[in-house]
This record gives C-alpha cells, structure tokens and sequence, in this order.
C-alpha cells in the first residue's frame, strides 16, 4: 500500500501556452487518477533580499507579484475543466502534514509551504529563467526527460527514473484541413530572447502568446516552422501540422547534448542542415507522442514508488 498520504503541487493557474505550467496540472490529475489525494496549491513568486539588491527586488515585487494578484483577484485561479485539479485556498494558517509531499518546479526558491517531504522536478535547466537555485538538502529532484542536463544537489538525491508527463492537444495540431501547398515561415521566440535572429521576421508570424487554435490555424498553412526557443513543445506541434521544424541551436551544445534519446528528436531539425534528416523522422512523431502520453501514468506510478522509498522506507 502506498505510503504516501497525499501531494501537493505548487502551480501556477493553468495557461495553455506555457507547457511547464500545463504538465503541473497534468500531474496532479494523474496522481488523482492513481487513487491518490492531489491537490494544487497557487504557485507565489519568492524573492531574495538584501541591502545590495533591496530596491531591485522590490521593483520587481511590484512589477511581477501584484501583477499576478490583481490578476488572480480578477479571473479567479484557473484550471483546466478537463483534469482533475482540486485547488486548495491559501490561509496563513495552512500547515502541510508530515504524510504530505509538496512537489515544487525547479524555478521555487527554497520551501515556500515548509513541507517535511519535498520533490523538486526539473522542467528545465536549474538556473535557467532567474539565473539563480535555492534548493534544501533532503529533496528528491526528478528530470523531466532527457534534454535535463544530470544535476546534483549536496544532501538530496537526483533519480534516474524521468518524471515525463505528457498533455498534447491533439484536437489542434493535426493534418485536417492542412493545404495541398504550404507557404511562408511560421516562428516563435519564447526562452530564446538571447538568440540572434537568423530568418527575416517581415514575412514571417509570430505565434508567441497566441491561443492553440490560432497558431494550429498558422502552422497548417506554414511550410517551416523555426522555434529560438530549444525545448518548446511547439516544434513538435509543427510537425504535427506538416511543417518543416527547425530548432535555432544553443551555443555549444551538439544535436546529442540537446536530446541524448534519439525518439525526441524525431522530426526536428537541429539546425538549417539538418531539414532532410527531420523530414526522414516526422512519420513517426504522432504515434511516438501518443505512445509517451499513455506512458505519462506509468512515469507517475514508478515515480511515487520511489518517493515512498525515499521519503517513507528509511528505517
């Protein structure tokens, strides 16, 4: 019997557009779906402080957290109605129980919920979007996949099972309707502000922050489809929609030091010479993401037997 309790998932409210917030929610729904008590607790913004960066940081309180409250305030926290997704009310009398493990995303600095048992799981780089890891001793951290680099914490233990969840809207991004003649570039930018441009965005669209059915909508009448961002899940959607996908690589990293397994790669081109090798691939991308997202349950189930090992079978 497991010997966990139940779980807490520290998100943000559900955004279709950003796929770390979309596999939190996914998670949750998939542990419900094991039997287990899930539940989402508001994600909040941590902050470090000090005399140094005093004003720095309480600019960016303004600019960022009362932002996201008055939001909030507004539309309420949102959750997909398709999922199985409990919320639970903030209060400053809420205390996480002893039986209870809180699954933080790399981006949470330190133990905001003070929980006992806390798994960090690595949607991306540690680092990557602060430029800052504030981790404890005692955590389990699990990778996403394989385009996590292997990373290491003092005192805390990173496992070899991934934690791989997958929520694909297949209803969008399909071949239905896709013209005999594909035309233009369709791109997006997203994590890869720092990257130069390398195509001509006159004539080209930008699908960042826009709905799935409008970007579907443009990757079905894209021939290529050039993502700056390295490990959007958007390259695979185009290929779902017959686009030639093409990832603008990272400075110093090979095509097998951005995904090792050589099944997330497929369709994707790494870079403008690598189109006709993609193409070789692209056959089989549907039934890969089908096979991976009927594989998602499986990852949940190996990983909370691991949890329990590590955080329950000590003696």
């Amino acid at each position: 019997m497991s010997k966990v309790k139940k779980f807490v998932i520290f998100s943000p409210p559900y955004n279709e557009k950003w796929g770390g917030v979309v596999v939190l929610h996914k998670l949750c729904h998939l542990l419900n779906e094991l039997g287990h008590d899930a539940k989402i607790y508001p994600h909040y913004e941590q902050f470090v402080m000090d005399k140094v960066n005093f004003f720095h940081t309480l600019k960016l309180f303004f600019k960022v957290e009362l932002k996201y409250l008055i939001k909030k305030l507004i539309k309420g926290f949102e959750t997909n109605p398709h999922l199985n997704t409990p919320v639970i009310k903030p209060s400053k009398d809420y205390q996480v129980d002893d039986d209870c493990v809180v699954i933080y995303s790399e981006i949470v600095l330190g133990n905001p919920l003070n929980a006992k048992n806390v798994v960090r799981w690595l949607l991306h780089q540690p680092g990557f979007h602060y430029g800052q890891i504030m981790y404890n001793p005692g955590e389990l951290l699990f990778k996403f996949n394989s385009a996590i680099n292997d990373f290491e914490f003092p005192g805390s233990k990173t496992s070899t099972q991934e934690l791989k969840v997958i929520h694909y809207p297949l209803e969008h991004y399909n071949l239905n309707e896709v013209p005999v003649e594909k035309k233009g570039i369709a791109y997006c930018i997203r994590k890869g502000k720092h990257k130069k441009l390398v195509h001509n965005p006159t004539n080209a669209t930008l699908i960042d922050n826009l709905p799935h059915k409008e970007v579907a909508k443009i990757l079905k009448k894209s021939k290529q489809f050039i993502s700056y961002d390295t490990y959007t899940a958007y390259s695979i959607f185009a290929v779902l929609c017959g686009c030639e996908s093409i990832v603008i690589p990272d400075e110093g990293t090979s095509e097998i030091e951005w995904y090792p397994k050589e099944t997330d790669r497929y369709g994707l081109a790494y870079g403008f010479d690598n189109i006709e090798k993609a193409k070789l691939t692209a056959h089989l991308v549907k039934e890969h993401i089908i096979q991976e997202e009927k594989s998602s349950l499986m990852n949940v189930k190996k990983s909370v037997d691991e949890i329990n090992q590590f955080f329950f079978d000590k003696n």
